[in-house]
């Protein structure tokens, strides 16, 4: 990766704790150019040609991006639990309650 800028998150990013974690337990040591605080920084960036950067799949754009290719690094594998938010005791629309349960349907444990 010599010939690329580095892009990254800050230290004090959920993201970057994981990836600071795999790349250590693999012994990888990447030298990071650029560091920002948002995601979406990392893009822009990414996009202006300044370098390349190691992002979640969910904040990566869609395969039809004109500008930007995505693709998944398999070694080291890093993997994140996501879960939903809600308000305890509040009461969600019925679309609402549907739409979770469907979620929890289909990714819930």
């Amino acid at each position: 990766m010599e010939p690329y800028h580095l892009i990254t998150v800050h230290r004090s990013s959920g993201n970057r704790t994981l990836l600071d974690a795999a790349l250590a337990k693999s012994n990888i040591k990447l030298r990071w150019f650029y560091e920002v605080t948002h995601l979406s920084t990392s893009l822009g960036l990414v996009e202006a040609g300044l370098g390349i950067s190691v992002l979640p799949r969910m904040a990566t754009p869609r395969e039809d991006h004109p500008a930007l290719i995505t693709r998944p690094i398999r070694n080291p594998e890093i993997s994140r639990t996501i879960g939903v938010v809600r308000r305890r005791g509040g009461t969600l629309s019925p679309a609402a309650e549907r739409f979770l349960e469907m979620l929890i349907g289909v990714w819930g444990t």
